[in-house]
């Protein structure tokens, strides 16, 4: 198992949780509330995300 390949896999599933996060603060930022067109961008991102992230579970190293 080559460990610096698994840290940087490692290191993209968190940048990624961290990217969900921001947009979810982004969303409320303007006006403190998240609307109906932010919610569906919001799950969009968040159906991306999962995707990747499973992707990048998926890699054997």
């Amino acid at each position: 198992m080559n460990t610096f390949l698994k840290a940087q896999i490692d290191n993209m599933i968190n940048t990624q949780n961290v990217f969900e996060t921001s947009c979810e603060m982004a969303a409320v930022q303007d006006d403190g509330v998240i609307d109906k067109k932010e919610d569906k961008a919001l799950q969009k991102l968040k159906k991306a995300t999962a995707d990747y992230i499973k992707v990048l579970q998926s890699i054997k190293y």
